[in-house]
């Protein structure tokens, strides 16, 4: 067998070998970044509302919205089974889950606006509807 041959066989079965690779296998590893990312954010910004710490309020906040905008992305069809929690809901109703996306998303924006005014009673109140917007998702979309 020549070596352009051998080369060509080796391309092929790579090629072939990663065409059958779960695509779900690196979103559902993603989405489980970006939601633990997400809880840091949360938690720092518990932490940052007891010291005043606009700054650090606004960052994360700002962080939370941006996933929150992209989240339903992160949940294509085909990605439902492997390492996950997620229910079949998401996709069964998956109107619902984009609403509940989009909720998050709203709530992160109202924060981001309480932190970046400097009021911290507003600030936290909205953190407080972030949280309850993560949780009403988990109870609904989320295997525990």
């Amino acid at each position: 067998m020549s070596k352009r041959s051998i080369f060509s066989a080796v391309l092929t079965a790579t090629i072939l070998g990663t065409a059958c690779l779960p695509a779900s296998a690196g979103v559902i590893e993603d989405r489980k970044a970006n939601f633990k990312a997400n809880n840091a954010s949360m938690r720092a910004i518990g932490g940052a509302l007891g010291a005043g710490d606009f700054a650090t309020i606004t960052a994360e906040a700002k962080k939370i919205a941006d996933w929150a905008a992209v989240m339903p992305d992160y949940f294509p069809e085909g990605s439902d089974t492997g390492d996950t929690s997620a229910r079949a809901s998401i996709w069964e109703n998956f109107e619902g889950f984009t609403a509940a996306a989009k909720a998050n998303h709203n709530a992160a924006l109202t924060l981001l606006a309480a932190a970046e005014a400097g009021d911290i009673d507003a600030a936290k109140a909205a953190l407080g509807e972030v949280g309850g917007t993560c949780k009403a998702c988990h109870q609904q979309f989320k295997g525990w």
